[in-house]
């Protein structure tokens, strides 16, 4: 007879709106980063050029979010999966914190 094994517990890779927002942080703060990040990415991937997460703070007036790595990665996935952009490669980040690291390069998904 075989034996079932319990379900191993895992842990969220990252955190969407709406979720657990840092001290001083409120969900409405989140939710309406999420918005504006949401128009921004939508605002380049209309110009059919390429982008990266920072281009958002740049050039289409997104503040930083709080919490960064969990913010652009689930707001890029979300927007990837709805199919309103696409990743075209890695290329070297202009974030000046980030000495060029690699960074996800994305076009809107309409071309």
């Amino acid at each position: 007879m075989r034996r079932t094994r319990p379900p191993i517990p895992t842990i969220p890779l990252f955190e969407v709106p709406g979720t657990q927002a840092p001290a001083g942080e409120t969900e409405a703060d989140n939710a309406e980063w999420w918005e504006r990040a949401v128009a921004g990415v939508h605002q380049l991937a209309r110009t059919g050029m390429a982008f990266q997460a920072y281009d958002l703070v740049q050039r289409a007036g997104v503040p930083e979010p709080s919490r960064p790595g969990a913010q652009w990665g689930a707001l890029f996935a979300a927007l990837a999966r709805e199919g309103v952009i696409v990743p075209v490669g890695y290329g070297p980040s202009p974030r000046p914190t980030t000495r060029s690291s690699a960074a996800r390069i994305w076009r809107g998904a309409a071309r």
